[in-house]
């Protein structure tokens, strides 16, 4: 459906263009489009990513293409397009006379990003001897990569990891904070006072997530795991 409306947007460009050509009316050159959607990419990353380094190729409009020239072009990026990899931008005019077309583009991004120093099996605590910055061709969105050391010192590895393999997030885990079976106090904080007891942890779980736990009586308990590897009730 999409393409077929392009193709409808298209066929009445190229009509309008015989009617432009006949009138005598100035014409937009579409390289000059071209380059100016160019423009439009690198301004959006320089303000999104400062610190990459970019590398933008904007497809050439078909030559036949004859429109009306424009006094300001405004462009967009179309549905699921980003500033990273191929994409579709939407190149608009409203005055002297409206017309819409869309550009094909690729970006290819190039910037510092953590990288192992070595093979790390599934598992394994990260230190900071294990990962170093180094510059890396992304593959994906750059917001996925951990650009800074103490991002992964202390998580672990969900998989083996090769060396020199760029760290994204969906590779890491944080550490356990319970694990089930595990001797924990929980603490049911009230206002002006605490109360706290042993229990025994019935599932794992991370720092923030809900853990249950059984009680010597026998009675269910639940609250939050914290980073002091406690359970803590709040009211």
């Amino acid at each position: 459906m999409v393409f077929l409306l392009r193709s409808l947007t298209l066929s009445s460009l190229f009509f309008a263009s015989a009617c432009l050509a006949q009138d005598g009316i100035p014409l937009q050159s579409p390289e000059a489009v071209s380059q100016a959607a160019a423009r439009y990419l690198e301004a959006q990353l320089k303000n999104e990513y400062p610190d990459l380094k970019a590398q933008v190729s904007v497809r050439s409009p078909d030559p036949r293409l004859r429109l009306a020239q424009c006094r300001q072009l405004q462009f967009a990026l179309t549905a699921g397009s980003d500033l990273q990899g191929a994409g579709s931008l939407g190149a608009h005019c409203e005055a002297p006379q409206a017309w819409t077309f869309y550009l094909s583009y690729r970006i290819d991004l190039k910037g510092p990003a953590l990288v192992t120093t070595r093979p790390l099996p599934a598992r394994e605590s990260i230190k900071a001897r294990d990962v170093e910055v180094r510059e890396i061709e992304f593959s994906a969105p750059p917001g996925s990569y951990l650009r800074q050391a103490q991002q992964a010192v202390g998580l672990l590895a969900k998989r083996p990891l090769q060396a020199g393999q760029p760290l994204t997030f969906d590779l890491l885990a944080k550490p356990l904070a319970i694990r089930s079976g595990q001797k924990v106090r929980i603490v049911v904080q009230q206002p002006g006072f605490s109360v706290s007891q042993e229990c025994t942890a019935m599932t794992n779980a991370n720092v923030g997530e809900l853990v249950r736990c059984k009680a010597p009586s026998g009675r269910i308990l639940q609250g939050i795991a914290t980073e002091a590897g406690t359970i803590q009730v709040k009211p």
